[in-house]
């Protein structure tokens, strides 16, 4: 292969993987020191009604199917829901954003108060994303596809620059830094 063509794929490949790496860096430092990034102030407030048999469902399985009737996107974690008197409190949060939910068992009036996260928090949260948001489009469905393509591309760029270097260095001092580069990366890797 011509040189020529292999820092073009060197360079597309470290391109196509850029963001993932940004995200990455950025939630692996926001988890080692412990950041809070998730903003919590309420930017709207909705009611509606919906039609659901609140008395034949579990508490997991109304709040899931309420959240289908809203159509919204999101997890309901069990461990936020709360009960007064007729009334039903959840919370439906994805990466973006929280819906929180109050629900009226009489009446079937859902009350609904949103609250975005931020960019960073979103941005944070790509590192864990699966893809496997309840209600989520195509695109977010598709991140954990996107992961591992840049993975799998992380290493054809490492590869073809690991070649480039052996096959056209021109100063073993190059070497010797990116030699000692790479065992303080792999002892800093076994004493964390």
């Amino acid at each position: 292969m011509k040189k020529s063509l292999l820092i073009k794929i060197h360079l597309y490949c470290g391109l196509f993987t850029l963001f993932y790496l940004v995200a990455f860096g950025f939630s692996s430092i926001v988890l080692n020191h412990n950041l809070e990034l998730e903003k919590t102030t309420i930017s709207d407030r909705w009611e509606t009604v919906v039609k659901v048999n609140s008395e034949e469902l579990e508490d997991r399985q109304l709040a899931e199917a309420i959240r289908d009737k809203l159509d919204l996107m999101g997890w309901t974690p069990f461990w936020l829901f709360k009960h007064e008197a007729q009334d039903f409190h959840f919370t439906i949060t994805h990466p973006g954003r929280n819906y929180h939910v109050d629900f009226n068992q009489l009446t079937g009036v859902v009350q609904v108060a949103e609250a975005p996260k931020g960019f960073l928090a979103v941005l944070n949260s790509l590192h864990f994303l699966n893809g496997h948001i309840p209600n989520a489009p195509l695109l977010l469905r598709s991140w954990a596809i996107y992961q591992w393509l840049a993975l799998f591309t992380m290493l054809i760029s490492l590869f073809v620059g690991i070649w480039l270097w052996y096959k056209y260095r021109y100063r073993t001092q190059e070497g010797v830094v990116l030699g000692a580069f790479l065992a303080l990366s792999l002892l800093l890797m076994l004493l964390i």
